[in-house]
């Protein structure tokens, strides 16, 4: 079974937490989401680890337009972009990004059957779609760690639905 499918079956919610940052450890084996949740069974701040990345493929969430509209670096500063006048376009300075489509499983994936063919071992594939990226990755397994009970900037803009 894929590691994040087990993941989010014990409550890693699969949509709507706060992506606050990204990137491979220092390492370079595993890629790591820091993670803000405040509608989940259990709220907080989360660091999930995918291990033994072996591919990683990222492109953009946004359009052409809506990148040329928000080319000045006055869109990766939240104040440089307020003192501008808040110009259209998409603002990067927010410093994180929203999970929506979110997290998915990918099934019967070819790269994760090729990749677990050469070395012996159970690989997986999964992405994540924000609101700006999106991230597939193969890899061997995801370990979800608990870092805060706060979510302090995804608690003021998401409201979990009752």
């Amino acid at each position: 079974m894929n590691p994040l499918s087990i993941l989010i079956e014990a409550g890693l919610p699969k949509i709507d937490v706060g992506v606050m940052s990204h990137g491979f450890a220092d390492h370079g084996r595993d890629y790591e989401f820091v993670i803000e949740d405040c509608i989940g069974a259990n709220p907080g701040t989360y660091r999930l680890t995918f291990t033994h990345v072996v591919a990683m493929e990222y492109s953009t969430a946004l359009s052409a337009p809506l990148w040329n509209e928000a080319w000045s670096d006055d869109f990766i500063d939240h104040e440089c972009w307020e003192a501008a006048g808040e110009p259209p376009g998409y603002v990067f300075g927010t410093n994180w990004s929203n999970a929506y489509p979110g997290f998915a499983v990918i099934s019967g994936s070819a790269g994760a059957a090729e990749w677990s063919l050469k070395l012996g071992r159970p690989m997986h594939a999964a992405s994540l779609h924000t609101d700006r990226f999106k991230i597939t990755l193969v890899y061997h397994h995801a370990v979800l760690t608990k870092l805060s009970d706060d979510a302090p900037t995804v608690s003021k803009v998401t409201f979990p639905l009752t």
